[in-house]
């Protein structure tokens, strides 16, 4: 491989190419398939190679680099003769360099471009300890519309400017509350009534104090590292920056819905956590909360497109689509702790095999099955019924019975109750 320029590391936090490398780690065929903790492991020994014009791309190390080109475009050569071109971000791009070793033997830049390099051994060592626990294979078909969404979304990532949508009427509840509210709980319990918020004030935070060995896990852990008048200060430019008016009925409905389904989730959760004694309920809240970031990205950013959603199944097939992989891509960057990334990658797995007690995973699943059996989100949701899951009997040995979710709804909806309380006395 011939190249005029140098390729740097992505060990470093401060290094300005790693969100690069877990963008293409997250798109880029086969590394995509790895689960997000994979991902982010491969990501750590990865390359972005800056590539001048006409420099001269050849397969010789192609035995030990798997090349993806994400900036810029290509073109290629069997011998002398030019054979086509390849274009980041099109569907040729997400395949390996020099995969098919007969339809061209060297590549040419036109102008600069930016290759990504994921080390071949590595990869396989990855994708055979993960096949080993491996249920099912999801196989996502990605199309215009989706990478519409994606393509505004790494834009913001690279400029580590992104935007997660407050609703208007929540927004307007809690600049209202959050001054008036007396001590730490109180103001953690306003912040958690927004998912987009919350996620926001726990980055905040852990960039605070950024040497720490461990990132916060809380709320109220984020609201005592940063202080409450800066927490306050971060409200406020946070709401501000980020409150979303719908740009159509297709978003504002969609929106009503995730805000309802992910704020009873968070309850639920929380509920559920103070019936066993190893897990914390307020870790659990936000652990809830953040398992499906990545549908509050898509339509914070499908917003600025609205008018290519005439309906609510096109925007639902994009957040199938991008939803997991957004949300494991946001908490790793945004250095959340394992629990949550986990959360994110694993808990819409309703068939996932696993030994053990209980985990916070376990619950957002196990909150999202009640949800949808008591308040289905659509007729055609993927989520199934709860009775035959491994999930549920292990759930039920710990004194959680699926089946008659009564209680557990009551128990959340006076929670949830309450907390509206609170944001009507602001």
């Amino acid at each position: 491989m011939v190249f005029k320029s140098d390729s740097k590391p992505a060990a470093s936090s401060a290094d300005e190419n790693s969100t690069l490398i877990l963008a293409a780690a997250g798109a880029v065929s086969p590394v995509s398939e790895l689960n997000a903790i994979n991902r982010v492991a491969i990501c750590k020994s990865a390359t972005v190679v800056h590539v001048q014009r006409n420099d001269q791309i050849k397969p010789e190390n192609s035995h030990r680099w798997l090349m993806y080109l994400i900036e810029g475009s290509l073109s290629l050569y069997a011998g002398k003769e030019e054979v086509g071109v390849i274009t980041a971000r099109t569907a040729e791009a997400l395949q390996p360099l020099f995969l098919d070793k007969g339809a061209y033997q060297s590549a040419r830049t036109g102008t600069v471009a930016k290759i990504v390099r994921f080390g071949r051994e590595q990869l396989d060592i990855l994708m055979k300890e993960q096949q080993k626990n491996a249920v099912s294979v999801m196989d996502v078909h990605v199309g215009e519309l989706d990478n519409l969404v994606f393509n505004d979304i790494v834009s913001a990532m690279n400029q580590r400017q992104v935007s997660l949508a407050v609703a208007p009427d929540s927004a307007h509840k809690i600049f209202n509350a959050y001054q008036h509210v007396a001590g730490i709980p109180q103001l953690a319990e306003v912040i958690q009534c927004d998912t987009g918020l919350a996620t926001h004030i726990v980055n905040a935070a852990n960039k605070v104090d950024a040497n720490t060995s461990e990132s916060t896990s809380s709320i109220r852990g984020a609201i005592t590292r940063l202080g409450v008048k800066e927490t306050q200060r971060s409200v406020a430019a946070l709401l501000q920056a980020n409150t979303m008016t719908p740009a159509s009925e297709v978003i504002a409905n969609r929106m009503t819905r995730y805000v309802q389904r992910t704020t009873l989730c968070a309850s639920i959760v929380q509920v559920l956590a103070s019936e066993l004694p190893h897990l914390k309920p307020e870790v659990a809240m936000l652990v809830a909360l953040t398992a499906d970031i990545g549908e509050l990205l898509v339509l914070t950013y499908a917003n600025k497109h609205a008018d290519k959603f005439p309906d609510d199944q096109s925007l639902a097939a994009v957040i199938e689509n991008l939803r997991v992989i957004l949300s494991c891509w946001l908490i790793t960057s945004w250095d959340y702790r394992e629990e949550f990334v986990d959360a994110a990658h694993n808990a819409r797995d309703w068939y996932r095999a696993h030994n053990g007690e209980i985990v916070y995973t376990d619950l957002v699943t196990a909150a999202l099955l009640i949800i949808q059996s008591e308040m289905p989100d659509s007729e055609h949701s993927s989520i199934p019924s709860a009775g035959n899951l491994l999930l549920a009997r292990r759930l039920q040995q710990s004194g959680i019975d699926l089946t008659s979710p009564g209680k557990i709804i009551s128990a959340a909806s006076a929670r949830l109750i309450s907390v509206q309380e609170l944001l009507k006395a602001g």
